[in-house]
């Protein structure tokens, strides 16, 4: 700056601060940009201040111009009256520029004189021969219909005259009515073209939308219906309807039907309803004809497209316009209630894929409601796989949230969505989607929203499957199931690698690319399954081995998708084979997605502070979308590898070393760490948590490799070799036994427990002296003393041998059908009696007692000879016991099972004929009683659309309903003693393996190999040597029979004689060749004679171990 004092040098600037100090390079350029940043400051600042200035002067001119008009109107009508439409022109000019809500009298005045003169009007509106002065005389009569909709807030004047004013214009019928008779209809249709989309800028719909909230309680309509109960009702709505109308009857014009239908949708439609909407205006315009609804669903798609970036067509435009619409809950129950009359028009393919579309996007609002906790019984295809959820949902936060979730979401909106839930569901629009799915299935967008709709149904509600007729009906369309196989085998992420297989590693997929994934397979798991649950073997072996025509998934266009004719499984057993594999390495990567072994960098109450409350609750609304989502595929993709699996168990079809996965590491040199009780430990799918004090006290929490070996044991645990899970068990046990018996057992010191039983009342005694009232831990060591039938204690002191022996007889004693517990089936495998409860009157006691001993059995490691019925095992190891497989009821009742199947080739002529009802006739020890199957089911007759309900009904009545208490009480005694949680591990006929062992034959080069020698006797010796060329000379029973003899089981041990404990040992019983070979049970101890000859040493040996005494024979 110059100062201008004369003075033209520029002075020398004094730093009076001391001595100079170097400033070095980075103080400089920072320095500078400092400057340059004030200077920028500086100009912005004097920018804005201009504006600001101009707006003020603008403002005050305008108000000073506005009272001049005032005055010059007030003036005119001093001297001149309103006669005509020169008056009239002149007031009305200045009235649309300086109008305010005070001069509601004035607007009154005028709009009386141009309803009265209405025809005169129009034809100068309407036909004038200057353009100039039509376009002028419309542009007034917008903002005068424009002035007349904000009057209707302001005044309490009274409404009539505005409101008849709005009506007279924006009417087409009313104009061509009053308008003179040369006027075409399309000259009026251009007319209100012209006048809404100026009342749209100016906000017409949300003036409507205020005088709906206002003038109109919405107590009022509090049920559905099409009759208006008000007059202001019917007139909002003809004003809601007059530019739909409008929209319907023009040619296509993007720009007109996007302003009126964006701004509809924006304050009715998106925008927070009420009782008036949802139970008056949405049925109203649904029952109109001339509604615009395709146009609507065109509208919205090209919205949604450009919103998300999809619309190629118009990359240059923003997403601004359209900013304010919001696909939300409250849209989504628009549409399916508007489209109650245009159904017919969704079989266009596109309109199809537009409205799929629409509604999967919009589905995620199900998010909002709280999760449907209800569990149906039928869920067969669903089975055991819901620790995962529990596991999850298992957190402390948990139930604080939920609550927190159901406080902030308001009763209407809960209402809303459920009601969207049934529409979905809705029968006639269920029909109309599936029946033209086919149309659709080389659009991956559509596959993806169908899913989309189908993965929030399931996330809200467990029993989606069964309960939505959407979901029920899509799993028995073949082709769709089969296009969603093939979408997921050609999905890639952004690095061109197949996502799946991304997954299957355990590796994390971006954001985006999870959201097109996870509905497709989680979809799919869910359809294929419940499809699979409704064919039995002989359905799925047929299709799956004489289908050819789709063995081929190697195409690389999803267009060449073939519809598969008249066959109801979507895969060949190739594809089948393949895809088992797929399924057993993705659920191994989920899982170890579901467990990171990475901990957050930030502490939680760290995060909390810096995101704030707000922004704490919203990521972690987030956190809990994401783990539900994730937890859900885990899920779905467990439950159809698990069913694939039983179904092979039945039928064969994989090859055995599939179900292996032979790179699982599970940790077995410390078993023992494997709990299977729940702690306080990782959850699925979340951030590890931070340890809290309470953590510290209880000890350490359970590792992430743990945790995943636990999940994978409980969850898949076929995908360990068998060998390794008893290992496993072992370990269990063992340490079990450690806890329980200390380790001085080896000793015959400890916790123990002795009891006296008559070999002739061995159950009677057990029962008695063994009840949870006597002796309410069963883990102790047994010492058993047996009374012979003469009343004597036989001979002998138990060192495990005489308790096994008690034991197995006690186990077998209370199997015997003879004693009403159990009875056989036509397999001669046995299953709790049905009609226990008429025999034994505390029949519940005594199924506790045997659950009990049949766990004390499989903790002590005795195998036991029981045939049990396949349903009856499922019941022992499963999660659920009233989980429904048709398939078992082949285990109950072969003839049964094949004949329910039968049902489904029937046709309605064929069920007349049959004359079945929801009954079943029941035989209780002769005395015949009718039972309902479901509730008045005498009266519900079986057809067509319910005899899949039928057939599961009779499956849960004969394998659940009728021995329900008895399996509870038997499962409740054998938890009792060991935890359920280990059986989890083995399938039905792996259980059976447990308690009874493998039917094998005795491997004697292996006894051989693991037996010991007690006295003079070693393998040299020529009494050994006769003794094994006896054994290999024995058959299958006599090895068995020895083996009973010695060790008091006549199976060998499941990973042979080396886990045998004791070991098998032979010791010298002196030289007399006339005595018996004798054995000590609880050594596993065999005492054999020097015989001289083979012969007698056969003779003798089968002798002694055919003859079925006591253990007095020692």
């Amino acid at each position: 700056m110059f100062n201008f004092d004369g003075s033209f040098r520029r002075l020398p600037v004094q730093s009076l601060g001391g001595s100079s100090v170097e400033t070095d390079r980075s103080q400089l350029i920072k320095k500078a940009q400092i400057e340059r940043k004030k200077r920028e400051e500086l100009r912005v600042k004097h920018l804005s201040t201009i504006k600001i200035q101009k707006l003020i002067r603008s403002f005050h001119h305008r108000q000073v111009i506005k009272r001049q008009e005032r005055v010059n109107y007030e003036n005119y009508l001093k001297t001149n009256r309103l006669e005509n439409f020169h008056d009239l022109e002149f007031l009305l000019k200045r009235l649309l520029y300086f109008y305010e809500l005070d001069d509601s009298a004035k607007l009154i005045t005028l709009c009386q004189f141009i309803i009265k003169n209405i025809n005169k009007f129009l034809e100068l509106v309407l036909t004038s021969n200057d353009e100039n002065i039509k376009i002028q005389w419309q542009f007034r009569v917008k903002k005068l219909l424009t002035i007349c909709l904000k009057q209707l807030f302001a005044s309490t004047l009274p409404i009539a005259i505005p409101m008849r004013t709005i009506e007279t214009f924006t009417s087409f019928e009313s104009i061509k009515k009053l308008a003179p008779a040369d006027v075409n209809e399309q000259e009026i249709l251009k007319f209100l073209k012209r006048e809404f989309s100026y009342m749209i800028e100016q906000n017409y719909f949300q003036n409507v939308r205020k005088m709906l909230d206002e003038m109109i309680n919405q107590d009022t309509y509090d049920e559905i219906t099409t009759i208006p109960k008000k007059e202001m009702s019917k007139v909002i709505l003809e004003m809601i309807e007059r530019p739909l109308k409008l929209v319907n009857n023009l040619n296509y014009d993007e720009e007109f039907d996007s302003k009126i239908l964006s701004s509809f949708v924006i304050e009715f439609l998106s925008k927070d309803s009420n009782y008036t909407i949802r139970n008056f205006i949405i049925p109203s315009l649904a029952s109109k004809p001339v509604f615009p609804f395709v146009k609507l669903i065109n509208f919205l798609y090209n919205v949604h497209q450009r919103v998300n970036g999809t619309d190629n067509n118009n990359q240059g435009e923003g997403k601004r316009p359209f900013k304010n619409i919001k696909f939300n809950g409250y849209l989504l129950y628009a549409i399916l209630h508007l489209d109650v009359n245009y159904l017919d028009q969704i079989i266009s393919r596109n309109l199809l894929q537009q409205y799929l579309t629409l509604i999967g996007t919009m589905t995620s609002c199900i998010y909002k409601l709280p999760k449907a906790n209800e569990y149906t019984k039928f869920s067969n295809f669903d089975d055991d796989s819901d620790d995962i959820i529990r596991d999850a949902n298992d957190s402390d936060e948990s139930d604080d949230e939920t609550t927190q979730d159901e406080e902030m979401q308001p009763q209407f909106e809960r209402l809303i969505l459920l009601d969207v839930i049934q529409q979905i569901n809705d029968e006639s629009r269920v029909n109309v989607i599936v029946k033209n799915i086919d149309s659709v299935l080389n659009l991956p967008d559509v596959i993806h929203s169908i899913c989309v709709i189908a993965h929030n149904l399931m996330i809200y509600n467990r029993a989606a499957m069964n309960e939505y007729r959407l979901l029920d009906l899509l799993a028995f369309k073949p082709n769709f199931i089969r296009a969603l196989w093939y979408t997921l085998l050609t999905s890639k992420t952004d690095n061109d690698q197949l996502s799946i297989s991304i997954l299957s590693r355990g590796i994390t997929i971006s954001p985006d690319q999870s959201d097109k994934v996870i509905p497709i397979l989680a979809a799919f798991c869910a359809l294929l399954g419940r499809l699979l649950s409704t064919l039995h073997d002989g359905e799925f072996y047929y299709c799956s081995f004489g289908n050819d025509a789709h063995s081929d998934m190697s195409d690389d266009n999803i267009e060449n998708i073939e519809p598969i004719a008249n066959n109801v499984m979507p895969f060949h057993i190739k594809d089948i084979i393949h895809m088992c594999l797929t399924l057993k390495e993705l659920s191994i990567g989920l899982v170890e997605l579901a467990f990171p072994e990475t901990r957050s960098a930030v502490r939680d109450h760290y995060r909390s502070i810096l995101l704030g409350n707000e922004s704490e609750y919203q990521d972690n609304a987030i956190i809990n979308q994401q783990k539900t989502i994730w937890t859900q595929l885990l899920k779905v993709c467990v439950s159809l590898l698990r069913q694939f699996h039983t179904r092979d168990l039945r039928c064969g079809f994989c090859p055995s070393e599939n179900w292996i996965a032979p790179t699982l590491n599970i940790p077995l040199d410390r078993p023992k760490d494997l709990t299977f009780s729940r702690r306080r430990g990782p959850r699925p799918f979340q951030p590890i948590r931070d340890f809290t004090k309470k953590d510290i006290e209880e000890g350490p929490p359970i590792s992430t490799k743990q945790i995943r070996s636990i999940t994978i044991l409980k969850e898949i645990p076929f995908v360990v070799p068998f060998n390794k899970r008893y290992e496993v068990l072992q370990g269990l046990l063992a340490a079990e036994k450690l806890r329980s018996q200390g380790d001085m057992q080896g000793f015959l010191q400890g916790p123990q427990t002795h009891i006296t039983v008559r070999r002739t009342h061995l159950y009677e005694d057990a029962f008695d002296k063994l009840s949870p009232e006597n002796e309410p831990n069963l883990r102790t060591k047994f010492r058993v003393q047996m009374i012979n039938e003469q009343g004597l204690e036989e001979a002998g002191i138990d060192g495990g041998g005489i308790f096994r022996e008690f034991l197995s007889e006690l186990i077998k004693s209370s199997f015997d059908p003879n004693k009403g517990f159990f009875i056989l089936t036509k397999d001669n495998m046995l299953y709790p009696n049905p009609s226990a409860s008429i025999i034994h009157e505390n029949f519940k006691q005594h199924y506790y007692f045997i659950g009990r001993m049949l766990g004390k059995a499989l903790f002590e490691n005795l195998l036991v000879e029981l045939p049990l019925a396949e349903f009856f095992l499922s019941k022992l190891a499963g999660r659920h016991t009233d989980i429904i497989d048709v398939h078992q009821l082949t285990s109950l009742d072969p003839d049964m099972h094949k004949n329910l199947m039968k049902l489904k080739s029937y046709t309605e002529n064929d069920f007349k004929e049959l004359g079945l009802d929801f009954t079943v006739v029941c035989d209780d020890l002769g005395d015949t009683r009718v039972v309902d199957l479901k509730t008045d089911g005498s009266n519900i007759t079986v057809n067509s659309s319910n005899w899949i309900e039928y057939i599961q009904a009779m499956a849960d009545f004969k394998l659940n309903r009728q021995i329900h208490e008895q399996c509870k009480a038997f499962r409740q005694g054998l938890a009792n003693v060991l935890s359920i949680s280990w059986l989890y591990m083995f399938n039905t006929k792996e259980l059976q393996v447990l308690i009874s062992g493998a039917e094998i034959p005795v491997d004697v080069e292996d006894l051989m190999k693991h037996t010991r020698y007690g006295g003079d006797y070693n393998p040299e010796h020529e009494t050994i040597k006769m003794f094994w060329n006896v054994v290999r000379n024995f058959n299958d029973l006599q090895r068995r029979q020895l083996l009973k003899f010695v060790t008091s089981c006549s199976r060998p041990p499941l990973l042979g004689f080396k886990d045998l404990d004791p070991p098998f040992c032979i010791q010298n019983a002196g030289d007399d060749a006339d005595r018996l070979a004798s054995a000590s049970t609880c050594m596993n101890l065999l005492k054999l004679p020097t015989y001289i000859d083979e012969v007698t040493m056969k003779e003798k040996l089968l002798y002694s171990i055919s003859s079925g005494v006591g253990f007095e024979l020692s």
